[in-house]
């Protein structure tokens, strides 16, 4: 890191004046070094987070020496340009050609410069409604709500713990600790965005900075001259009497075709009636008319009270508390009202008040039913979880048995070869098998042939036996014969005789011994 901050150093610091100027401004006596509480106080005017203030930090300071160099100082300066242009606060963004740094003063820690206040604020008026009624759910003291209180409304959209931070940094525009209800307005809006996917900001933009935390110029009027013209022909077709004053049933029906509950219409008549009369003078009745218009436009509340520029000029000494020439006469025309007129006012006042009831029991009811929905939004969230946490364990099961189908199938694939195999031995065998049996019979054919002439063969040889029986007894007699009548001499017929002999008997040795 220290080898990529030194390559990219001249590039940051060659020739860039406003970066030379905000450093002369941290280290005015050239030391070299800017110590951690000088740059923490001059950062802090960049209006960045301090999550994201810490990660600057810890960049820049990158030797951990708790101190930075004028190099490391104008790599803080770079990081936090890259926060306010909505780029990564990281190292390799600091070669990115972004505009340079903007901090304010002191006095507006969170206002971004260039911030008119009669911008339009990017929460619009449903949404404004919306957060109000959840802001005074939360039973707010004194109109403010702390951390304690916002924090479980917080932690119910599921946000990451570090997001959540970086939200209640950016809506605590006073750094107080607390929220008031536009404040906790900014939060809720960066809390829906970030549900719907938009990353939360580094810092504040300007359209997200409520029109009562923006400063307004001393010398700027309360509203231009065209306007103020327009007014004052309205106010002339309302005063029909000419008598410089406007009644309550004069403006009733001006003050409804604008569509603002009546709780915020009463708010308006009250801030303008300076004098408690009833009746609405023509700077008084423009002011009227002013309030209506910023909160039709740009969604501005009424104030909870009027700061001195907005209080018309001839009733400055009333609203100071010093009666006035325009205040006796004011008093002077109560005292000509019939009284037919005070009980219509009186009457308007009850309707008004059976409004405001009206209104406060539907308030309460919409308040249930964000509880109820906080309520049910958390189930399904619940349910969601569990879903969730089911589908993983199927992917799990899934795997797993697809990978016993896997070795299950390869285990087949090799049964199947095995089996491929087997058969064709069993072929091959049944084949052999086959040819054996037809060898079998031949063979067992060419026995019993054998067998039988082996048979006739025997009974031949016996029948010669038999044959041959007779025919030794006849020789051994005709021996016997011979051997009495002189001794016995062999002759051609004898021997032949005894061929036969030794033929016929299967006997070896001398036939004549045999015959004897």
């Amino acid at each position: 890191i220290t080898c990529c901050i030194s390559h990219l150093f001249p590039q940051l610091s060659s020739g860039n004046s406003i970066y030379d100027k905000y450093y002369r401004q941290v280290d005015p006596s050239g030391s070299g070094r800017v110590s951690a509480a000088d740059a923490a106080l001059f950062l802090k005017r960049s209006g960045l987070a301090d999550l994201v203030l810490g990660k600057i930090w810890d960049l820049a300071d990158s030797e951990r020496k708790g101190c930075l160099n004028k190099q490391q100082f104008f790599i803080a300066l770079r990081l936090v340009a890259c926060a306010q242009n909505g780029l990564e606060v990281a190292i390799k963004n600091l070669h990115l050609a972004v505009p340079p740094p903007k901090f304010h003063d002191t006095s507006s820690p969170l206002l971004p410069g260039g911030v008119s206040i009669d911008s339009p604020w990017v929460v619009k008026m449903e949404e404004k409604l919306k957060f109000d009624a959840i802001f005074d759910s939360l039973s707010p003291v004194n109109g403010m709500l702390s951390g304690e209180k916002v924090k479980p409304v917080l932690l119910n959209s599921k946000l990451p713990v570090d997001v959540l931070g970086r939200v209640w940094e950016l809506s605590d525009l006073d750094r107080d600790g607390m929220l008031d209800r536009d404040e906790f307005a900014v939060a809720m809006y960066l809390v829906y965005r970030a549900l719907e996917g938009e990353p939360v900001p580094m810092s504040l933009p300007a359209p997200l900075v409520p029109p009562s935390k923006r400063k307004k110029p001393k010398d700027a009027p309360l509203f231009p001259g065209p306007k103020l013209s327009k007014y004052d022909e309205v106010f002339a077709k309302t005063d029909l009497d000419m008598d410089g004053l406007v009644s309550g049933p004069e403006v009733r029906d001006i003050f409804l075709k604008t569509g603002l509950p009546s709780a915020t219409l009463a708010r308006i008549w009250e801030l303008c009636d300076i004098g408690d009369m009833g009746k609405l003078t023509r700077e008084q009745f423009a002011l009227a008319l002013h309030l209506i218009h910023q909160k039709l436009t740009k969604g501005v509340d009424p104030p909870q009270n009027l700061s001195p520029e907005m209080v018309p000029p001839s009733d400055r000494l009333t609203w100071l508390g010093v009666p006035s020439v325009s205040t006796v006469i004011k008093y002077s025309c109560l005292l000509c009202w019939s009284s037919r007129e005070k009980g219509t006012v009186e009457q308007e006042i009850k309707e008004k008040e059976e409004r405001i009831r009206e209104r406060t029991s539907e308030v309460q009811e919409l308040q249930k039913e964000v509880q109820k929905e906080s309520g049910e939004l958390q189930r399904l969230q619940s349910q969601r979880q569990q879903v969730q946490e089911a589908l993983e364990d199927l992917d799990q099961q899934k795997s797993a048995l697809e990978e016993q189908l896997g070795l299950i199938r390869q285990q087949c694939s090799h049964e199947n070869q095995l089996i491929s195999s087997l058969q064709a031995e069993h072929t091959e065998q049944e084949q052999r098998i086959e040819e054996y049996e037809e060898q079998l019979v031949q063979a067992r054919e060419e026995l019993l042939r054998l067998q039988e002439e082996t048979q006739q063969l025997e009974e031949k040889v016996q029948a010669a036996r038999e044959q041959l029986s007779p025919l030794q007894d006849s020789v051994r007699d005709s021996f016997s014969q011979v051997s009495q009548v002189g001794p016995f001499r062999p002759t051609v017929f004898t021997s032949t005789v005894m061929g036969w002999c030794k033929i016929l008997t299967g006997r070896k040795g001398n036939s004549v011994l045999s015959l004897k």
